[in-house]
């Protein structure tokens, strides 16, 4: 679709320009960020009403030639806001179960690749999911002796029990199923001493 275009192709043309340039001027590119925008799209009826929950959820970028990478941000071109879990709970059937850095997602090296973010919900009424999302099996690359951060990851855990790992599609949730998206982590920059 159009809009997964921009979305993720956007974010692939960042990482092919930043690898070009980094082969050209060695030791001043920073290794690859988590190159996702990880849309993660819930929505469904409720009480009567249909409801919709959008979110970008950030990751980690990539270590810096001098410096560590940043944890838990948007990066590239995402330029969205974080929605905080008590307005996101106020108006949409979920619950959140966790919000947190999700800690060694980013490179080793001798700079760090920043730390992507781990991010669940409950869903209180049946509901469909769409993910648009990359990343979720390539890593992000390190630069000169880096290593990559992890890729992303998105999991179900069905109400049933049964849990399901799942990439870009859309799917029915039911009551009770949590979501948990783990997104990947900045590449390292630089050999460990």
């Amino acid at each position: 679709p159009v809009g997964a275009g921009n979305l993720e192709t956007s974010n692939r043309i960042v990482d092919v320009v930043f690898l070009a340039l980094a082969k050209a001027l060695p030791g001043r590119i920073p290794a690859a960020a988590s190159g996702t925008m990880m849309n993660l799209m819930i929505g469904g009826l409720h009480c009567g009403k249909y409801w919709s929950y959008y979110e970008t959820i950030g990751g980690g970028t990539g270590a810096r030639p001098f410096k560590d990478g940043v944890s838990g941000v948007h990066v590239n071109m995402t330029n969205t806001l974080n929605t905080p879990i008590e307005i996101a709970e106020r108006e949409y059937p979920v619950i959140f179960t966790q919000y947190r850095i999700r800690e060694g997602s980013g490179g080793e090296g001798k700079f760090r690749g920043g730390d992507g973010i781990v991010r669940s919900l409950v869903v209180l009424t049946p509901a469909k999911v769409s993910i648009i999302a990359s990343r979720l099996k390539t890593r992000p690359w390190g630069l000169e002796g880096g290593e990559p951060g992890l890729p992303g990851k998105i999991v179900i855990k069905k109400s049933s029990g049964e849990v399901l790992e799942i990439y870009s599609q859309t799917t029915s949730l039911d009551p009770g199923d949590e979501i948990t998206v783990e997104t990947p982590g900045g590449g390292g920059f630089g050999a460990r001493d």
